[in-house]
């Protein structure tokens, strides 16, 4: 007897289709629940800031300053979660165009001086100029940067330098630009760099007070990986650290094909540990 016909198997195909999972519909209700309030919250107090500037006494300054500063990290928080749960879904959609590493290197570095200059760290921009254009996600790259830096700058005092840059690949890694995020932090033991890009390890940076989902790295690592591309990093305990990712260059600059590496892993079961968290930050907001 010949198979099914071709609609037949498409239906069965749709029913065995998986449903998104009970946290995956939690995760989006909620995240797309608290993004509108949030965002009246934020801009309220912003106005406040601005308005009351001149007249606010020294602790009630703190206070707003205070408010302000969780506010943004809840807006943080519920992006992680936004992103984590496009990951588990599969539903993370990227807009490939032909793009500059220069120019995604000084959008990031951008975004971050002022933070670095606030905490006395010097964030500089390398060499880069002249490079061939990867293909990629202008703004899913540039987040990737952007939590790279952001996680440099956090691990490393007052005085002390990030450094970002890019350069041909070499070797195994020919055919790609390498992103290159270097740091004179306090580093990570050896034994625990692997970890590192897993869910809820950057405890393993000395971490146990940093604020954040705990995803940052997590999320870079996915979306370079569905670029086609790698991310390895490399440190030592007081040395400080060096992150550095590989995206594939557009083919007509290369001359030739580019190889593409696996697609990103799935991540199953973490958003009941990341809600816990999410929920830990809103009780301490309020």
């Amino acid at each position: 007897m010949e198979a099914p016909s071709t609609p037949h198997r498409k239906t069965e195909a749709a029913v065995r289709r998986p449903e998104p999972s009970k946290d995956q519909r939690l995760a989006s209700y909620m995240t797309h629940e608290l993004r509108a309030p949030l965002t009246s919250v934020r801009s309220a107090l912003g106005m406040l800031e601005e308005q009351l500037d001149d007249r606010l006494q020294p602790d009630e300054r703190q206070v707003l300053s205070l408010a302000l500063k969780n506010a943004d990290r809840l807006a943080g928080l519920i992006n992680d979660i936004l992103d984590f749960s496009k990951l588990q879904a599969g539903k993370m959609a990227l807009e490939r165009a032909p793009l500059e590493p220069q120019a995604l290197i000084q959008e990031a570095v951008d975004s971050l001086q002022a933070w670095a200059i606030r905490k006395g760290v010097r964030l500089a921009r390398g060499p880069s100029a002249g490079l061939p254009r990867v293909r990629g996600d202008a703004r899913r790259l540039t987040q990737v940067l952007t939590n790279l830096i952001s996680n440099a700058i956090k691990f490393t005092p007052a005085g002390g330098r990030v450094e970002v840059g890019a350069r041909m690949g070499r070797a195994e890694h020919t055919g790609t630009i390498v992103f290159v995020v270097k740091d004179s932090g306090c580093g990570i033991p050896p034994e625990d760099v692997e970890r590192i890009f897993q869910c809820f390890e950057q405890s393993a940076l000395g971490a146990k007070t940093s604020e954040g989902t705990g995803l940052g790295l997590t999320l870079a690592k996915s979306m370079v990986e569905l670029h086609g591309g790698r991310i390895w990093a490399e440190s030592w305990r007081g040395l400080g650290s060096t992150f550095q990712f590989t995206i594939p260059i557009v083919a007509e600059d290369l001359g030739k094909p580019v190889e593409v590496y696996p697609k990103a892993p799935e991540y199953h079961g973490l958003l009941v540990d990341l809600f816990k968290r999410f929920n830990a930050v809103v009780a301490a907001f309020f």
